[in-house]
């Protein structure tokens, strides 16, 4: 064996440093693609700064945690009034509407019912609240709101609204709701933050392309 045979490492050799290689890699493309799955989410979540508006508007879909957030900054005296928006949907299982759903429960936590506004005309989609709410604003006198929803909602939402608000002189902030199941570093650790995310990015990308289909935007 020459000096140059003795040097190259062996056959053996040569695999061990590619399995080390390998067991190297594997984890840190795990970690690679979680913080991207992990900014992902993050980006979709914003909240603007709370100060004193006129009025909180609690987005229709999705459980009742849109209205009791609105509810609790009612009775944290953030807001003066309570908005909701009307889908003309029924809830099958308890035979009532779920706009009586939301008010009643926006009753029971404290909102009185003459402190709760409701928009003119029924709504299917995000857009469609953005404009029904401008539209109460603009009737009512009021200048200010603040706009709760899903966090995975809250970009798109705050994107919506700023362009239907733009140029009216109205104000408009968005809200997460508080202890949500969604969060921005667990979603890809469940089926429902998997749809969540998938759908809103979809959804993003129809606003962006000006597709207004009802009830997708």
């Amino acid at each position: 064996m020459n000096v140059q045979e003795a040097r190259q490492p062996d056959r053996e050799t040569r695999t061990c440093l590619s399995l080390l290689g390998i067991g190297f890699l594997i984890p840190l493309g795990f970690v690679a693609a979680y913080f991207i799955l992990w900014a992902l989410g993050a980006f979709l979540v914003i909240a603007d700064p709370q100060k004193n508006v006129d009025a909180a508007v609690a987005l229709s879909g999705g459980e009742l945690d849109r209205v009791r957030e609105a509810a609790r900054l009612y009775t944290e005296q953030t807001v003066r009034w309570v908005i909701l928006t009307e889908t003309g949907e029924e809830v099958p299982e308890l035979g009532e509407q779920y706009f009586i759903l939301r008010k009643n429960e926006a009753l029971k936590l404290g909102v009185p019912g003459d402190a709760i506004l409701v928009t003119d005309h029924t709504v299917t989609s995000t857009l469609d609240e953005a404009q029904a709410v401008r539209e109460l604003l603009q009737k009512t006198g009021l200048s200010s709101c603040i706009v709760i929803t899903d966090p995975f909602h809250s970009f798109r939402t705050r994107l919506i609204f700023r362009d239907e608000f733009d140029e009216t002189g109205l104000t408009v902030r968005i809200r997460p709701v508080r202890d949500h199941w969604y969060r921005s570093r667990t979603w890809m650790f469940s089926r429902a933050g998997w749809e969540a995310t998938v759908l809103e990015y979809a959804k993003l990308l129809g606003y962006f392309l000006g597709i207004r289909d009802d009830g997708f935007i």
